[in-house]
């Protein structure tokens, strides 16, 4: 029994035909530049978190 596959909750609603056109709307093909100039613009604003692992001058002990 542990070995069995998870089950998922069926959704709450299904999509309705306005649904779907709704979404084939958001990414058609012709916005989907703007949509990906839009995440990339806002992705930059976001700093990685450093890896703290990683001592990060390591690669210069062989030549210290």
């Amino acid at each position: 029994m542990a070995d069995a596959a998870p089950q998922l909750a069926n959704p709450l609603s299904p999509l309705r035909d306005r649904d779907r056109l709704a979404l084939g709307e958001i990414f058609a093909h012709d916005q989907m530049a703007a949509i990906e100039a839009d995440i990339l613009h806002r992705l930059s604003y976001l700093v990685p978190e450093p890896i703290w692992e990683v001592e990060p001058y390591e690669f210069l002990r062989e030549f210290l």
